[in-house]
């Protein structure tokens, strides 16, 4: 198993955190509900004439969020070594979850690149260079609005995959994947992610009925169904067989990444998703995506609905483990504000749709106007 140990040995000494809030108000709409608003905090942390960004979704649907609230804890960070910050983080997990964990590290091994002088990737031990296919998300549920959205898709260059939300419902969802299978053609790759919505509880529906469903979607034109049910783990290994070609994509089996090291079998599904926001580590995430490719799964990079930051370090990573494909891509209206404070990112989309690295520099190697960021965010605290 890898190893980051020398990570932890950084002295450079944190002497400022500062976390910004900014407000996304697009709906997205899943099985389990909707959102009429997400609030994401920007984080950086300094070390002298040094620093890092993290990014994340610090709740949805909720306007009054009080980041002195949220950010307990954050201020701890302050006067430790960069090294001695990231065993902190290690240990938070119970504490703070996987969310705000994960957008501290980030932070931290952003600030530990730039530190050293070297890519962040580099750091990680990450040595793979290939651009990797973007994976445009469609939240949409009536068929205009999923032809819509994957004319938009293809005008943007992703023409070869494509993932829709499903509902749960299986008329429904059956009309998402024809409509999305219309636009796309035959050769695309689509992806429904149902949430679990074809059985949130494993009290109800059997393996055989939710065999039975997936079967009529891939024969409206499905490639890959995500987390379509809860399921133990045999009862992913049971369906991915029954489901035969139809890949299965595992994403709450992995959460945390620090305990699906230890629980992730092979056979569970064809492809499995690394979700953002979801790890609790940057770095048990690493670890996990080695596991999975050692057992011959396939290793996705998904997303949490990130606009900015977090964007081009998930895609940096999807490149560095080269991984199947990254659904983490700046979003159309919803990026709009982030793009405006943005100077410079190592990350950029080709014609075709995929993803590569297109920059130098160290950590990370994301730039931002904080002027423009103090002006585009709803509240700033310095910690």
């Amino acid at each position: 198993m890898r190893s980051f140990d020398s990570l932890f040995e950084i002295s450079g000494v944190i002497d400022a955190v500062t976390l910004y809030r900014m407000d996304v108000s697009v709906e997205r709409h899943f099985s389990f509900g909707s959102w009429s608003s997400r609030q994401h905090g920007l984080l950086k942390i300094a070390s002298g004439e040094e620093y890092g960004w993290g990014e994340e979704v610090m709740a949805v649907n909720t306007e009054d969020l009080e980041l002195a609230q949220w950010s307990v804890g954050l201020e701890r960070l302050s006067g430790m070594t960069v090294g001695n910050a990231l065993l902190f983080v290690q240990s938070m997990l119970e504490d703070w979850g996987t969310r705000k964990c994960e957008m501290v590290e980030m932070a931290l091994i952003d600030l530990a690149g730039k530190l050293l002088r070297k890519s962040s990737i580099e750091l990680l031990g990450l040595t793979g260079t290939k651009p990797v296919p973007g994976l445009y998300c469609v939240l949409e549920k009536d068929e205009e609005s999923v032809e819509a959205r994957a004319k938009e898709a293809v005008a943007q260059g992703y023409r070869r995959y494509l993932k829709v939300k499903l509902f749960g419902d299986p008329l429904v969802d059956e009309r998402v994947v024809r409509a999305a299978r219309h636009v796309m053609g035959e050769e695309a790759y689509i992806v429904g992610d149902v949430n679990t919505g074809y059985r949130m509880r494993q009290s109800e529906a059997s393996v055989d009925d939710i065999a039975a469903q997936l079967l009529r979607l891939q024969r409206c034109g499905l490639s890959a169904c995500e987390d379509p049910a809860a399921l133990d783990r045999d009862q992913w290994v049971t369906l991915q067989k029954m489901v035969g070609s139809l890949d299965l994509i595992p994403d709450y089996p992995l959460r945390p990444a620090r305990k699906a090291i230890h629980t992730l079998v092979p056979g569970m599904g064809a492809i499995f998703n690394i979700h953002p926001g979801a790890m609790g580590s940057l770095l048990e995430a690493i670890k996990l995506a080695e596991k999975i490719d050692g057992f011959g799964g396939g290793i996705m990079i998904g997303d949490n609905s990130l606009i900015g930051p977090a964007c081009t370090v998930w895609q940096q990573l999807a490149i560095g483990l080269q991984a199947e494909w990254v659904e983490a891509l700046e979003k159309k209206e919803e990026s709009e504000s982030f793009l405006q404070c943005l100077v410079s990112r190592k990350t950029s989309s080709l014609k075709d749709g995929k993803v590569a690295v297109s920059g130098e520099g160290f950590g990370f190697a994301l730039q931002l106007d904080e002027q423009a960021l103090d002006g585009m965010s709803v509240h700033q605290i310095r910690l």
